[in-house]
């Protein structure tokens, strides 16, 4: 027990995929919330993961504080940090369909004029491949859903791809 707990001391980066669930609750509270914004980014800045799904929370962290931000030059400074962040997420682990979903879900909604948008169209077409060979990660079948249906609302996928789309949702 006491390695257990200096093994966690000493090496904070280490996040278990029991973590993963939690981790995925605060960030849908910090999207609509300033203070757990604040909170989900403080809590993964100090895991410190070099893990690609951790780490693509962590730049969907800055992204989602970009939101709550006041300060143009603050929003812009989070939303670059995050992406960056996000984007080496991705290079680490190009066929994590949770990994391109976040950073496609946040291109989605970042306007076209600030440049941070170039990824949708890979990162739907990476989306709907890894639909179609059922390659969900670790995800359950909640997230998963609600993951597919946000496809669909986008408006971004062609009607084959909704074809796709909706296969999974019934037989995911």
């Amino acid at each position: 027990m006491i390695r257990l707990i200096a093994l966690f001391l000493f090496f904070p980066g280490l996040v278990s995929a029991n973590d993963l669930p939690q981790i995925r609750k605060e960030y849908y509270a910090a999207v609509n919330d300033g203070k757990a914004a604040e909170k989900f980014y403080n809590k993964l800045k100090k895991i410190n993961s070099s893990e690609p799904l951790i780490m693509a929370y962590f730049g969907i962290s800055q992204a989602v504080k970009a939101r709550h931000a006041i300060n143009p030059y603050n929003k812009l400074s989070y939303l670059r940090n995050g992406m960056k962040i996000l984007n080496s997420a991705v290079a680490k682990s190009q066929d994590d369909l949770e990994i391109r979903f976040l950073r496609f879900s946040i291109e989605h909604y970042i306007p076209s004029f600030l440049g941070y948008s170039q990824h949708l169209e890979s990162d739907r077409k990476k989306i709907i491949e890894l639909s179609k060979q059922r390659r969900f990660g670790a995800m359950d079948k909640p997230l998963l859903l609600n993951l597919l249906k946000f496809m669909k609302e986008t408006e971004r996928c062609k009607p084959q791809e909704i074809a796709i789309l909706d296969e999974s949702i019934n037989n995911g």
